[in-house]
């Protein structure tokens, strides 16, 4: 029981770790968005500084393209954390068998989703959208995100399911 209170407390002290770093992560990458309205010279300068021959207009639209993708991402991460924290609660105080977990796994299912969506149009961007050179992102179909995707949206079942079972047990004793 003390290596599960040890564990729990671990996981709980990554996620609020995680919340914190995703939270400082959309304030950067949103300043930075920002940042190719407001002073779009400055954007342009470090551009051409890292290669005189790049397309500047659509090297910066394509940045912006990345950094929406990235706003996006931080929050669905964000929406994939808060639940996740409150299933951990749950375990901390011994009964995470409860349906309001089911709905947590539900929702943590569907910020896997629009992770895994979101993916896409990194491709897109790595395969289209040369001017961006070394900055496109890798892209590409994560096998294991949509396994682990699929995975939770069960999980979610298997504690609706299992949430009502022990009601309806305790419901006969």
């Amino acid at each position: 029981m003390r290596q599960q209170d040890q564990l729990v407390r671990g996981a709980a002290a990554i996620v609020r770790i995680g919340r914190a770093v995703n939270g400082l992560l959309f304030v950067a990458i949103a300043a930075g968005l920002a940042g190719t309205w407001v002073s779009p010279g400055f954007h342009r300068d470090m551009l051409v500084r890292a290669d005189p021959a790049v397309d500047v207009a659509a090297a910066l639209t394509g940045i912006r393209f990345l950094m929406l993708i990235g706003v996006a991402m931080t929050i669905a991460t964000d929406r994939l954390l808060a639940p996740l924290a409150g299933v951990i609660a749950s375990a901390r105080y011994g009964d995470p068998f409860v349906p309001t977990n089911a709905d947590r796994l539900r929702r943590i299912g569907s910020a896997l989703l629009a992770l895994q969506l979101l993916d896409l149009p990194c491709t897109l961007l790595a395969r289209y959208w040369p001017s961006l050179g070394s900055a496109a992102p890798a892209g590409g179909i994560s096998v294991g995100g949509w396994l682990a995707t699929l995975m939770v949206f069960m999980l979610a079942r298997v504690f609706a399911t299992g949430s009502l079972m022990r009601d309806d047990l305790s419901g006969t004793v």
